[in-house]
Formats: structure tokens, C-alpha cells, sequence
């Protein structure tokens, strides 16, 4: 499968493992047992968020931008260091690996059929119906399978205990960052400590860092005129600063401004747009609507709860997209934006990321994502009467960008919402009724 970069250049390529259905059914029950077993014990470190219930992107990625928050309005620098594993998934090593479950109370028949399981396979490349050498997989999980990731996450579980206090690592799978507010020249010995240490753990556990590839974001509030920046290394390779990052599939600059991701989500949606009005013969509108919802909606609303935009500017233009879309269709050029939204039956994106803020709040404060819910929002507690039940406090704001973070911009239209709605019994429930419910309109 193609990864990323040049298609002609092969090591750009990812080989994914074809396993018949009944052994992804067997693998499916082993994966609920092992998972059960790991976390029951409290064995997976809570700063990895892949491919576990109750953890995404979005809850990574909400974790990080409120530390980074915290640390702005208290007018603290933070230095970011993004990490790459140069094919990590297909350099794990299979009896460091087995060993590793040993160690986790993974044993007997369980831990013979994963060794089967991994051992034994062969693979080869079809190109242009020509057929390579058939060669033997010595090491790695394999991608495609059921088990595969939650077997990597096992074998990465333990990098957390080489960082010492006052550094933050955070996993999604493979792709790790380290972070620390840096005041003194030692929070910058501190992390570069750090940084060695998973060099050196990684050559013990055979996973190869790629200097090159990985990256140092310099994040630090205006008023911070005495921060310089510094270099990290690896393995004596200074690691190239970078002025913007993408993280887990969203973009930001030094300032944690999202302007980057916007740019690139209003780019790649309207060349979608457009590609769906020139390449469908049909003109219905309803079958265009789907192709619209199903090819370009996503791009433009995934995580926006980390990134969903403050200013006008920046909301018009990504509304723009769909008020450009409904336009062409047949029948309904002259027709107010509104007038087509009520006829097509669709919501503005703006409304839809009010309602996705208010779907993760709803999440957080019931338990149905892993984060610590204090962290990001506290009951109004004593005689309050007006509004729901489950109302909650809002903090001081310090700036714009602070208005703006998901735990501050969420609190007053979740604090409209009837008591009824907040209280729902299942996320289901939470959704309907909040459809019901005549949010103020944003086009």
C-alpha cells in the first residue's frame, strides 16, 4: 500500500498482510482478551492513544494543546520534539516482542498462538502481473491484521519510563512527541536527557530513529523575549525546527495558531468539490449532497474540535466550500444559502462544530472518552437554578487564542442546553435531543 511521497520510489510502500476472515474472527476474540487483560491490570501507559477504546486523535491532541495552553498564559515557552520510526510496525523484533508479553502475564497456550501467529509468514510483490521471489518475514507485526497494532503498542508500552519528570511524552502508536516548558538553560538539558534516552532505548528494542525526518516546534507567547531557541540532537544529528507541524493529521504554527490547517483542509475540500460537480454525470442534487457528505464533509471536520476557528474570516471561508457547493446544483442557484440549507436537509459547518464540541463535552463529563475530567472542566456548584443541572464554570480568559481552546469555548452554549438534553442517558439519546434543540444559527 501506498504511504506517502514519490510512488516511484519503493521504500514508500507498506506491505499489508492478506489473513482470511476466519482468522481476523479468532483474531477479534484474542484482541478483546489481551486488551482486557492490559488494561485491567493498568499495564498500557495512559499517554498512548492509539487503537485503544475510549482514545483518538482528538483526545491526544486535546491533552496537548491544554498543556500547551496552561503554559502560554503563564507566559512559559514550550519546546516540541516530534519523532519519526523508520518503519517501525515491520521492525519489531519477534522474541523481544514475546518477551515483552511474558513480562505482561501474557503466557501458555495464548502466548504459543501469537508466536504462531507471527512467525512462519512469507511475502512477496505483484507488479504488472510479474511476480518478485517469495522471502520470509523475520520480524515485524503484521499491518492489516486485527492484532497487529495492539501487539505494537505493546511492544512500544515502556518508552514512557525512560523520560524523567518534568518531560511529557504522548504515543499514537508509533508517532511519539516529548515535550517541556523550557525557562532555563537546564529544562533544556532536562529534554535533550530525555531525548537521548529514547535514542537509546529505541537501538536496544531495534527501532531506528529517523533524525531527518523528525522535527522541534519552538512554541513561545509574545511577551517571551527572552527565550532563545536551542538545538536537540540525535546521535549527534541536530534535529531541523520547524515553524509549522502537522500533528495527527492537523497543522499549526509556533503560536499554536490552526491557520496552516484551515488553509490546507479549504484547499483539498474545494478541489474534491469541484471534482465531484465535473465528474458526476448525475445531476440530482440528492446524490450529489451524498457524494458531498461522504468525499468532502470529513476533510473539512475532522478533529475540529482542536482546531474549529474563531474568526469570521476564518469561518466564512470554510463555509464557503459547502455555500459554493449547494449553489451549483440544479435548481437552486438563486436560492438564499438558508433557503438551500433547509431544503437539502443540511446544517451549516458552522453549526455542525458547535454540535461536535458539545458531543465531546457531553463525552468527557459522562466518561465515554479517557481523559481526566478535571482538567478540563468544574461543576458550578450551590444555589444555581437557571439553565440545566450539569452547568459549568468558566475560568478567567487570558487571551484570544485562550477564548478559543475547546474547554472555554464549549462551556456557554453547553450551559443552554436544557437539563433533559445534558443528562441523556447514552451518546444516541444525547444526539437526538440535541437536534431537537434550535441551536443559534451560524452561516
Amino acid at each position: 500500500m501506498f504511504k506517502k511521497g514519490s510512488p516511484s520510489d519503493p521504500s514508500n510502500y507498506r506491505p499489508i498482510s492478506l489473513t482470511c476472515i476466519s482468522c481476523k474472527l479468532l483474531e477479534s476474540v484474542i484482541k478483546e482478551s489481551l486488551l482486557c487483560h492490559l488494561l485491567q491490570h493498568n499495564i498500557i501507559n495512559k499517554h498512548q492513544h492509539g487503537f485503544l477504546r475510549r482514545k483518538s486523535t482528538a483526545t491526544q491532541l486535546l491533552e496537548c494543546n491544554l498543556d500547551w495552553n496552561i503554559a502560554l498564559n503563564s507566559r512559559n515557552s514550550i519546546d516540541i520534539i516530534y519523532l519519526d520510526y523508520a518503519k517501525a510496525f515491520d521492525s519489531v523484533v519477534h522474541q523481544k516482542l514475546l518477551a515483552k508479553l511474558s513480562c505482561y502475564g501474557i503466557n501458555g497456550q495464548l502466548l504459543t498462538w501469537i508466536k504462531s501467529f507471527l512467525t512462519g509468514r512469507t511475502q512477496y510483490v505483484i507488479i504488472a502481473g510479474s511476480y518478485s521471489h517469495t522471502c520470509c518475514v523475520i520480524s515485524g507485526v503484521p499491518q492489516g491484521s486485527v492484532l497487529g497494532p495492539v501487539l505494537f503498542i505493546v511492544f512500544v508500552n515502556d518508552i514512557c519510563k525512560v523520560v524523567c519528570d518534568g518531560v511529557t511524552v504522548k504515543l499514537f502508536a508509533d508517532d511519539t512527541k516529548l515535550y517541556s516548558v523550557i525557562n532555563t538553560a537546564a529544562d533544556h538539558d532536562n529534554l535533550q536527557s530525555c531525548l537521548s534516552a529514547i535514542y537509546n532505548w529505541s537501538a536496544h528494542w531495534q527501532l531506528t530513529l529517523s533524525p531527518s525526518k523528525c522535527s522541534v516546534l519552538h512554541v513561545s507567547p509574545t511577551q517571551a523575549s527572552n527565550y532563545r531557541f536551542c538545538n536537540y540532537y540525535v546521535n549527534d544529528a541536530v534535529l531541523p525546527s520547524v515553524d509549522c507541524v502537522t500533528d495527527l493529521g492537523v497543522s499549526y504554527d509556533n503560536k499554536l495558531r490552526c491557520a496552516p490547517h484551515i488553509d490546507k483542509i479549504v484547499s483539498r475540500a474545494s478541489l474534491r468539490s469541484k471534482l465531484i460537480l465535473n465528474c458526476f454525470q448525475s445531476r440530482n442534487p440528492s446524490l450529489l449532497i451524498r457524494a458531498f457528505c461522504t468525499f468532502v464533509r470529513p476533510t473539512l471536520e475532522y478533529c475540529s474540535v482542536v482546531w474549529s476557528p474563531g474568526f469570521k474570516k476564518d469561518i466564512s471561508r470554510i463555509e464557503a466550500v459547502q455555500r459554493r457547493f449547494t449553489k451549483r446544483l440544479a435548481g437552486l442557484r438563486n436560492m438564499p444559502y438558508c433557503d438551500r440549507l433547509n431544503y437539502l436537509n443540511l446544517d451549516s459547518l458552522t453549526n455542525r462544530r458547535v454540535k461536535s464540541d458539545l458531543l465531546m463535552c457531553y463525552k468527557i463529563l459522562h466518561g465515554y472518552v479517557d481523559v481526566d475530567i478535571s482538567s478540563f472542566f468544574a461543576r458550578v456548584t450551590g444555589g444555581v437554578t437557571r439553565g440545566n443541572d450539569m452547568k459549568l464554570y468558566k475560568s478567567r480568559l487570558y487571551s484570544v487564542r485562550d477564548g478559543n481552546f475547546f474547554c472555554n469555548r464549549v462551556i456557554n452554549v453547553w450551559n443552554s442546553l436544557p437539563s433533559d438534553v445534558v443528562n441523556a442517558s447514552s451518546v444516541g439519546i444525547f444526539k437526538r435531543r440535541l437536534r431537537c434543540f434550535r441551536l443559534p444559527e451560524y452561516h
